[in-house]
Formats: C-alpha cells, structure tokens, sequence
C-alpha cells in the first residue's frame, strides 16, 4: 500500500512539472531536413539530401506513375513491368542477346496472338509454343545476373513496389559506390529486356490468387472502389483485372514503358552520406542523356465533392470492422498538416476525442486513426474494432458528436499543444533517418511542390490554430463520411488457373562480358564502426539486477528498458492482465488521464512480451525523464482495480480468441510455432478462455502491482548521469534485497529434429504455404562467419534457391532462405525456409525445393560474390554513438563480450570456399525439416507428400491453444 503522503508527493511534481511544460515547448526546426533541388534540362528531377550520419545512401527512383496509368484494356500492367525490370538488359542477363533476341520478338508476337485468340483449344496450342521458345530462349538467360551485381556491391534492400499513382525502385547503397550504382541503373533504366516472361507472369498469377482471400486486400480494394467510383484509384488495382492478367501484352508493357519511364515522369532521390555536386554531375552524365520527352507532368487539384454514403464490404474474416473514409483535396503543404494535427485530435492513443469517448469508455476494441496520401487525393481513414457498441450508426454518431466539438472549438488548449509537441518530437526521433527523408522527397515531387512547401509543410504543424480545425471541419468534413461495415462472406473465390510450363536450362555461362568488364571498385575505402561496449556502463549488484547505462550523444532524447528476462513465464493471464492495464486508473488518474498525462511530457511507454522476455519501455524527452519514471511507478504500483472494466475486457479479449480461428496470419504464425516447439511453447502456456473466466479482477491487479518486484536488466540511454540515477532513481530497484528470479521459469523447448514432419492444416486457399524448420545445434562461436556468409549467398533475387524455385520453374512465388542466428548461448542456429506455391505445383514444388537444399551446387565464383558482397556491406555499419544498449544485451545473451557483426567481419577474411562447403554440408546433413503447411487438404495428395516425410494433420483447436 502506497502512503498518502508519497502520492501527494508524486503529484506535486507532475503538476509542477506540467505547467513547467508549456513554457519549456521547444521550437520546431526550421528545416526538416537539407534538400538540394535539380531539375535537368531534359525534364528529370533530382532530389539529394546530404546525411553524413551514416555510411550508407538510400534511394529511389520514382516513376510518376502506376496502376491508375494502366490502359483500360491491359490494367495490371505498371506491376508487371516493375517485375520485369529485374530481367536485365540487352548487356546484362545474356551470354548472347543476339542469339536470345529472336526468340524473344517471336515470344512478343506471340503473345499478341494469344491475346486475340477466343478458342481454348487454339490458345492452349498457342502457349506451348511459347514455352518451347521460352525453354529455347532460356539457354542464353544469366538469371538474375542485375541482382548478383548489386548484392557484389553490397547494396541491401533493393526492392520495387507498385502503387495506384507511382512505381519506385529503392536500394540501400554504400556511400562509395554510388558512381557505380548509378551506372549500373542507367543501364536498366536505358535498355531493359523483358525475358523469361512467362515464369515471371506465373508469379503475378500467383500474386493475385494470394490476394483474394486475404481480409485486407479484400477490404481496401472494395473501399476504394467505393471511395472513387468515378476514378482510376478505385477502377484500377495494382495486379489488374483478371481478364486482363489472362491475356497480357508484351507490346503494350513496351508501350508503357515508353511513354512512362520518361525524364519529365522521373524523380531520382537520395539521402546519406554523398557529395552532391559528384552524384549529380554522375546522373547528368547517365540519366541526363535521356531524350526529352516533349511532355510536361501535369497536376491538377481535383474539385472537392462531398460524398456521403452507407456500405457493407463482404470480406473472408468474421472479425468487424467499422471503417469511415473522408475524401479530401491534396490542395497545399499547409492543408496537409491541418488534416495530420485533425487525425491526432480524433485519435492519438492518448487525449484524442474519440480515445476517451469510444476506447477508454470500452465501447470499441480499438481505434485508430491515418492518412491515405495520393497525388489526386487524401483519405482521413477512421478504423475501429467494435465492442460493446451496437451499430454502425451508432459508431458514426460518436464520431459526428467528436467533429462537432472541434468545429465548436470545445477542446482544450493543451490537447492541442500536446499534439503538436509529440509530432515535435517525433520529427526529432526521424529526421536524420533516410527513409523518412526519402518518402518525403517522393511526396514532394509526387504534389509537384518544392523544398520550400515541404517546409512549410513541417513548419505549419506548430501554426495550426482551433480556428483553423473549425473551419477545416465546416468545410470538408461535414456530409462528407464515407461509412462501412464489414460483414463475412462464405462466398467461392475464383482463382487464376495458370498453363503449365517447363523447367528452363538457363545458360552454363555465370556471368556475362558486361559483368566481367564492369567496375566494382569502390570510389574510396570505407571501414565499419562497430558496437563500442567502452560507451556502455554496466553493473550487476549483488541481488542480482543489472544497471546498463549509455550517455545519448545524438540529441535531448531517452530512451528507458526494464527487461525481466523470461518474463513472458510469469504467469499465464500476463497478456491480457497487461491489457486490463492500458484500461486502468490509478488513486490519482483515471485511464483517460493518466494517459494523458504521458502525452503531454511527450512520454510514450508500453509494456510488452518480446520473445520469452517481459519489456517495460518508455521514450521520451530528457527533460522530462524524472517526472515521467515516476508517472510510470505510479501506474503500475497504485493501479487500481475495476470489475466492469475487467469483465468487458475479458469477454473482448475471449471474442479476439475466437476471431483469430479465422485470421489467416494468425493461424500462420500458431502453425509455424506448432511446428517448431509442440505444445512446449507460450501459446500453449497462456490462459484458456475457460481459465479466463475464473481468474478475478483483484488478481490481475496484484499481478501488475508486483512487475518491479521482479529480477531484471534496468538500461537507460539519455543525458542524466550514472550517479544520479543509480543512487536517487533506480535505488529502490537496484538494491531490492530479494528480487524474483525467472530465469528459470522458461518451458520452451525446440522440437528434436530426427525426421521430416508435415504439420498439416486444411484451409481454402487456392495456394499452399509452407515453412521449413531445421535446429542446427553448433556452439561454436567461430560458425557464426560462415552463417552470415551463408545469409548473403542466399539473400534476395540473387539467391540461387530464389532462382531455382522461381525463375527456372515458376513453382514457387515465394521462395526464401536463411539461417538464422541463435537468441542465446542455450538456442540452436535454425535453418528456416519459406515457400509459397499453387497447390496444383506442390509436388514439383518438394522435389526441386529438396533437391535445391542439398546445397550442392555453389560455386566458387558465387562463395567469392558472397564474400565480396557481405565485406562491402558489413563496411557500411555505423554504430558509433549510436543507442548500443540492444547490441550489448544481444551479445551478453550469446555469451560473447564484442559486437556480433565484428566478431562476424573479422573471421570473414579467412574462410575458404572449402571450408565454407564443409559447413553447407553439415547444415544439409541435418537432413529433417519440421515442415508447417497451410493449404486446401481435398487437393493435396497425401500418398506423395509420404514420399518426402510423415504427415500430421492438426486442426486450428490444436494450434491455437484451446
């Protein structure tokens, strides 16, 4: 029991300490970030942005345009271009494009034949012919020789996504490389070819039949139709129509690529570390060369029409879902944050309207609240998980009466402030960091503004006034929400039946003239800067807790952990008495302003399971640090109990149960633990429903009221010093005399790897999921090289278990490999595979999967590649100054006293193509896989699957838990 007195205490300063607040707001930056502007005579765009913080340059190259640019009679087709641009080009990919050429005109004209032609017979005769030309043509095909070139590079994270009004191509690129990325772009962007058509469209089909039954893409592709009836948002989707993915165009792909790919459509943006008059004279002398299309980018702000309706979406999932979509003009950078600083005054997870109307008062599950942003249009979405409440309509007049209030003004000044104050912080936290840089960049040229309407756009967050939101709400808000509910359909699903195809040969030849003659050489040397554990203060005292301090050198920022290892054992109603927490008042607060109170010190705090570990987390300004450490005491030591609240809860939380029987990535992810741990694991451990309903109030609140008391890791990253906060802060916890030990509660335990098992699980999907688990046991620290080695052969498009499951077959439209790293010194190293492939496929899919991970089949050259290509990304590491404290604590679980990654770089060196061989034939020697599988049992022919191991059918009771 907590005294009157110390209560007051704590009051007393949080009072003193919120009205301190206003008078401490700081500044926003006036700059979000530094952006040097180029606009090239032939129409191009570049955006650079110079971040000197890290060894590393993130870009993208944005076409301005996407699946709303599809021609009406052949949508689908921005995303089957931005899946062939990996192809190569008439220099890259090949051993001879003269010879592969004609082939491919034949396979061109082909397919226009095809498109014309109504008779399945014919068609069907008309396919064979292109896969006899595809197999013909295959033998010239370096696959995925654009990949292995940049992987050789050491770029990282090189993807591509097609949206409905753009396509950009993003790449992680070392900082002296660049010159060399830019080369090798110029020449996919200048000439690409589009070979081994035919598998790749496989796995479009494969795309599409993975979208159809899944609940999002389900409900986004209805909302939208709904939300642009008359536009190509909601007319085109990004895979296409189904009539038009049957019959695709290589002439019209070609087409579009001429008139879209174009310097007036393009956008090159970069932030890093980079000299920018070096890279733009660079892309002045590649890019800069591209013919001027005669073409001016137009922008055009759409009428604004209010729009006012009432809907049901039919989606493959009985979890509800109350959607209200606002559909509003992208008319300014300053009409922009009015609509950011609206959506946080709805809902922020805080102080928002609807947070203490809807979520504290238990009505709904959840609510949320984001901003759809597209060139033509923005989409203020509204989503909630309903609970208590009845209807839709009912819903919506909570959010009438929440709009209302901030039309009439009526909310407080502080809500406001406090808004504006944690998007402060926020910018902080992501303005050095590339990606945000770069999504901002893109938006930038996307709306046509330049650098100085981006700063308006950070600067007019703190400018927006209650005046203004009145008058946003009067004007855009009012008769125009858009409301849906979702409601379960049983409904047949069609899918895309694909032809069948042969396995290509690709060419003997492993690189071609381009590649051997291109330069790799960096523009100068680089050298990692690993974790530096001198930063890191550690001291375990004599109960045994651990004190982790680091000194934050980066900004006014902290960053607070309190980590009770094996935590998650503690007890089986943890999870959800954590949620009970979230719904809690104290003696002092009630929910609603307790969490409010966190907000305004611009403290963000969770408490969490990761992993078998218990979290305690907060964030937040160092300034603030003390008075929000204590806010935290306070909630967790003086929390009080609630039987309605409880009781709400625990019939929500007993609904989310059932509802995850029917949740596809929930039924996944139980299947893959099922697989890999059995019933020895926590899903197994965690309360039933039935134990739910027996377990009372008073003993979730001793429960949560006994969470410090617990033996743990207290880390602290920030600006107040060791001392201070060992000795007035943490004193209580650090020298507690008989803190509780966990250690031992863990009853996890890795299922024995003596033989290959399908974990079956019949569900209506017209593909089958399957992921592979195999637990190598090495202790040996000095493997660890060799399993990076490993990950960076295996890694991405360049993978060759990639190419062998996808380009050369198209069995698979997914097909991931890797080892990963054990979680302590007590974990085996798993070998994890992920494949996903047409049911119909399945058995090819085994056998070309079985026969891949013999590992037979690397190369010297592909082990040097690997090699070359891990050291050249391992130099771009910077973690110098950095928040260590993870690395630190990931390294003392794994019994090691250095950064893993130099403990890993510093071996690489030596090992050997031999050596690294013994290794690939020791993983593979394991020889069982512990394989779950996901997939429409009436089509799988079970007498084969024997052929490759035991089956065992589970149902969703035996993975769920109950």
């Amino acid at each position: 029991m907590v005294s009157f007195s110390y209560k007051y205490r704590i009051f007393i300063l949080l009072l003193s300490v919120l009205q301190l607040h206003c008078n401490t707001f700081l500044s926003l930056f006036s700059e979000p970030f530094p952006v040097q502007e180029y606009h090239l005579e032939n129409g191009l765009s570049v955006y650079l942005s110079v971040n000197p913080k890290e060894p590393t340059v993130k870009t993208s190259i944005l076409i301005n345009a996407g699946s709303a640019d599809d021609p009406d009679d052949a949508t689908g087709l921005a995303h089957y271009l931005e899946h062939l641009m990996f192809k190569g080009t008439s220099n890259i990919g090949t051993s001879d494009y003269t010879k592969e050429k004609p082939y491919l005109e034949k396979i061109e004209s082909l397919y226009e034949t095809y498109r014309q032609t109504k008779e399945n017979g014919t068609r069907k005769k008309i396919y064979e012919q292109i896969d006899k030309l595809s197999y013909e043509a295959s033998q010239f095909v370096i696959p995925n020789e654009f990949s292995r070139m940049q992987s050789k590079m050491g770029i990282t994270e090189s993807n591509a996504f097609t949206s409905n009004d753009r396509t950009y191509y993003i790449a992680t690129v070392p900082a002296n490389q660049i010159k060399n990325f830019i080369q090798l772009e110029w020449e996919r962007f200048r000439n690409p070819v589009f070979r081994t058509f035919h598998t790749e469209l496989e796995s479009v089909f494969e795309e599409r039949n993975l979208r159809v039954m899944d609940f999002r893409s389900n409900l986004f592709k209805q909302y939208h139709q709904i939300m642009f009836p008359n536009h190509p948002y909601g007319i085109k989707t990004p895979i296409g129509r189904d009539e038009d993915l049957k019959n695709p165009s290589l002439g019209k792909i070609h087409q579009f690529f001429k008139e879209n790919y174009v310097p007036s459509k393009m956008a090159i943006c970069m932030s890093g570390n980079m000299n920018p008059e070096e890279v733009i004279d660079e892309i002045k002398n590649t890019f800069g060369k591209m013919q001027k299309d005669g073409t001016e980018s137009k922008f055009q702000i759409p009428e604004h029409t209010p729009q006012e309706s009432k809907n049901i979406i039919w989606v493959p999932s009985k979890k509800k879902i109350y959607l209200f979509g606002i559909k509003l003009p992208k008319t300014s950078p300053k009409f922009l944050s009015q609509i950011n600083i609206l959506s946080l005054l709805l809902s922020n997870g805080h102080n928002g309207l609807l947070d203490d109307s809807l979520y504290y008062t238990q009505k709904v599950s959840s609510v949320s609240t984001n901003i759809t942003e597209w060139k033509d249009y923005l989409i203020l979405n509204i989503w909630i998980e309903p609970s208590k409440i009845k209807s839709l309509e009912e819903t919506k007049l909570e959010i009438l009466a929440a709009f209302k209030k901030i039309e009439s003004k009526d909310f407080t000044d502080e809500q406001l402030q406090s808004i504006q104050k944690n998007e402060k912080l926020n910018h902080i936290k992501y303005k050095d960091d590339n990606g945000f840089r770069i999504h901002e960049m893109t938006e930038m040229f996307l709306a046509n503004w330049n650098f100085k309407d981006l700063q308006q756009k950070f600067e007019s967050l703190n400018q927006v006034t209650k005046d203004d939101l009145s008058e946003f709400v009067k004007i855009y808000v009012n008769n125009n929400i858009v409301s849906i509910e979702t409601k379960q359909t049983n409904q047949n699903y069609t899918f895309i039946e694909k032809p069948s195809i042969s396995k290509l040969e690709f060419s003997k030849e492993e690189e071609s003239k381009f590649k051997k003659e291109f330069s790799f050489e960096p523009s100068q040397s680089l050298s990692p800067k690993f974790a530096d554990f001198e930063q890191i203060e550690s001291k375990i005292y004599p109960n045994g807790n651990q004190f982790i301090y680091q000194k934050n050198k980066e900004n006014s920022l902290f960053k607070f952990k309190m980590i009770i290892e094996k935590g998650a054992w503690i007890s089986p109603y943890l999870d959800v008495s954590i949620d009970y927490w979230k719904h809690l008042g104290t003696d002092l607060y009630t929910a609603n302003a307790l969490s409010t109170k966190f907000y305004l010190l611009g403290s963000s705090i969770s408490i969490l399971t990761n992993g078998e570990a218990l979290e305690i987390t907060m964030e937040g300004e160092d300034a603030q640090f003390l008075a929000s450490f204590r806010l935290l005491e306070h909630s967790i030591k003086s929390v009080n109990s609630s039987k309605e609240v409880w009781e709400n809860l625990v019939s929500d939380y007993i609904t989310r149960l059932e509802n995850k029987k029917d949740d596809e990535f929930s039924l996944d992810l139980a299947l893959h633990q099922y697989a890999l741990y059995g019933k020895d694991s926590l899903r197994y451990f965690y309360a039933t429903p039935d134990d739910l309903k027996k377990f009372k109030s008073s003993e979730a609140i001793n429960l949560l009221g006994n969470l410090l008391k617990y033996k743990s890791k207290i880390t602290y990253y920030g600006n107040i010093n060791f001392d201070t906060l060992e000795k007035n802060i943490f004193y209580e916890y650090l020298e507690k005399t008989n803190p509780i030990d966990t250690n031992n509660l863990s009853k996890r335990k890795f299922r024995p790897n003596n033989e290959t098992i399908f974990y079956v699980l019949n569900r209506k999907r017209p593909h089958a999921e399957l992921n592979y688990f195999a637990t190598i046991n090495l202790k040996d620290k000095n493997t660890f090289p060799y399993i990076g080695l490993f990950n960076a052969l295996y890694d991405g498009l360049a993978s060759p278990f990639f190419m062998a499951m996808r380009e050369q077959t198209g069995n698979a439209y997914a097909a991931d490999l890797f080892l990963d790293f054990p979680e302590s010194n007590d974990d085996p190293i798993l070998w994890m595979v992920n494949l996903s492939c047409q049911v119909d496929k399945l058995q090819n899919c085994l056998r070309d999967s079985n026969e891949s991970l013999q590992l037979k089949n690397i190369s010297e050259k592909r082990f040097e590649e690997a090699k070359i290509s891990m050291m050249n990304a391992t130099n771009t590491i910077s973690k110098s100054d950095r928040y260590l404290i993870d690395e630190f604590i990931r390294s003392e679980r794994l019994g090691i006293k250095e950064d893993l990654d130099r403990l890993v770089f510093e071996s690489i060196k030596e090992t050997n193509w031999k050596d690294f061989l013994k290794f690939t034939k020791y993983i593979s020697g394991s020889g069982a896989f512990q394989i779950s599988l996901i997939g429409d049992t009436n089509k799988i022919n079970r007498q084969m699957m024997k052929s490759f191991g035991k089956i065992e059918e589970v149902t969703t009771k035996t993975i769920i838990g109950h």
